[in-house]
């Protein structure tokens, strides 16, 4: 058999079994380069669902509070009765890093339909999952619901788009979607506007689009917000509490968002995966390939008004994807928040490069090798900037925890403030609360953490220790009350660990 003979056959096997070939290529991958995530660790909120979840009666209040009912239920679940111990809080991450395969997957189908390549279709619905969001989904276990959420509202999105495409705007096609967008808005609700991801995707593919088709998206919206509303303010008045300050609506501070928006979260959004190595180069070869999209687009559309207008869909769709984010009283930017707007983003970029690699043979290898980068680059945030800190973290605090004596009735906890892995030179990059982050300067973050270790420690050895202990929590240079307190400095704890590197 010649090589041409062999080629041929290769191509048609891939050919025929491309759609149960590319998940599992996919899981092969992110299996192999992101095994770190099954190592024992805790990371930021964990710490304190894993120890109250099934301890207080008032758990899901704070999910109420925020706006996330359901979400209270899950993390009731997964941190009460799934996860009892630390180390089970990988069994969520694998869930998480599963139901994103299966969304990558999704993409795949999606692209491959409407005409695609196949290895075009492979490559950018993998580089999806080099995305800094799906570093966060992998290796935090409070964000394993999402990559969940992200592939139902993109099958509510799929729906729409038929929808839209057949232009049989009848209530009963609607329902549907929406039952599963107001569903996913009381879980997590920056997830909701996944359901934009095919539509853009098939807007820009095929140059088609209707003013019609851009107010019914507006009007689903704003239906299954409202619905969502509603929904919140009952269960507020039902279980009489008040609204966390991060379900604020101000509308006047909308214009001032939207501006940052541009100015921050776009400009994060273009570096990508090299958001914390090389962060210059990849915002410039990033800002390349959004901004050569664009310019492609007033090339082949030709200058005229509804190119001009749908320029502006193209960018203006960009806040609308972000609109649950814009609309909080938050005003801070997150990775776990902002998916569906990094993936859009990368497919303006991707498509920059694709065409450019069509017009231009060279640039295929030079797009390749890009893809690759951002590929290495995923894997040095997740391993090097989230789970190996945390590794080293919990590891060295589990220690030294156990070794403390517990027969007391108080102990004080030193926690180092923020940034200090930065502020001690450690680490030189800090993104969010995501990336170069430790849970030791969290007020709750400390006690949890050494009441759930030692929990788990007597359970192993089946004996019982003081649930009475007081555990208090002090910066350093804050005064301790108690003389008689046993200290546990984890500024010290975390200065030896991080140094033997």
């Amino acid at each position: 058999m010649n090589s041409d003979t062999f080629f041929l056959k290769l191509k048609y096997i891939v050919t025929a079994n491309q759609f149960w070939l590319y998940p599992i290529f996919a899981l092969v991958i992110m299996l192999l380069l992101n095994n770190s995530i099954f190592s024992d660790y805790i990371f930021l909120d964990a710490t304190e669902y894993i120890w109250t979840a099934n301890k207080i009666s008032n758990f899901k209040d704070e999910f109420i509070q925020g706006g996330r009912p359901l979400l209270g239920i899950y993390c009731e679940f997964i941190y009460g009765t799934l996860c009892n111990t630390i180390s089970d809080l990988k069994w969520a991450r694998l869930f998480s890093l599963l139901w994103s395969i299966i969304f990558s997957t999704q993409v795949f189908y999606f692209l491959r339909k409407h005409k695609l390549y196949i290895y075009e279709s492979a490559i950018f619905a993998l580089l999806i999952l080099t995305l800094p969001s799906f570093s966060v989904y992998f290796s935090w276990s409070a964000t394993s619901e999402i990559p969940f959420l992200l592939s139902i509202n993109f099958f509510a999105g799929v729906i729409l788009l038929k929808n839209l495409k057949t232009e049989q705007h009848k209530l009963q096609n609607y329902i549907f979607p929406l039952i599963i967008t107001v569903f996913s808005l009381c879980i997590y609700q920056s997830a909701i506007t996944a359901f934009l991801i095919p539509i853009v995707f098939y807007f820009i593919i095929t140059n088609r689009f209707t003013h019609k088709n851009i107010v019914i998206i507006l009007l689903f919206m704003l239906i299954a917000m409202v619905l969502y509303f509603i929904i919140f303010k009952y269960l507020l008045y039902v279980n009489e509490i008040k609204p966390s300050t991060r379900t604020e609506l101000d509308l006047l501070e909308l214009p001032k968002k939207l501006i940052i928006f541009y100015l921050r979260e776009i400009r994060v959004l273009i570096q990508g995966s090299g958001l914390l190595v090389a962060s210059t180069l990849f915002f410039i070869v990033g800002a390349i390939g959004f901004f050569g999209f664009i310019y492609n687009l007033y090339i082949r559309n030709g200058k005229n008004k509804n190119t001009y207008i749908f320029i502006c869909y193209i960018i203006l769709v960009l806040p609308l994807s972000y609109l649950p984010n814009l609309l909080s009283g938050q005003n801070y930017f997150c990775s776990r928040a902002i998916a569906p707007t990094a993936i859009l983003v990368l497919f303006y970029q991707f498509l920059f490069f694709r065409d450019s690699s069509i017009t231009y043979k060279k640039f295929k290898k030079l797009s390749l090798i890009l893809a690759l980068s951002v590929l290495i680059l995923s894997v040095v945030n997740l391993n090097y900037y989230i789970t190996g800190i945390q590794v080293k973290e919990y590891t060295a605090l589990k220690r030294v925890f156990l070794k403390t004596p517990v027969k007391r009735n108080s102990i004080v906890i030193i926690q180092p403030n923020n940034n200090f892995l930065q502020n001690n030179n450690f680490y030189s990059n800090k993104f969010a609360d995501e990336f170069g982050s430790i849970t030791s300067p969290r007020s709750w973050g400390p006690a949890n953490l050494f009441k759930q270790v030692w929990d788990e420690h007597i359970v192993k050895l089946k004996q019982t220790y003081n649930h009475q202990l007081k555990i208090s929590v002090v910066k350093q240079n804050e005064e301790i009350e108690d003389n008689n307190a046993i200290v546990v400095n984890i500024i010290d704890i975390l200065k030896e660990e991080f140094s033997k590197d």
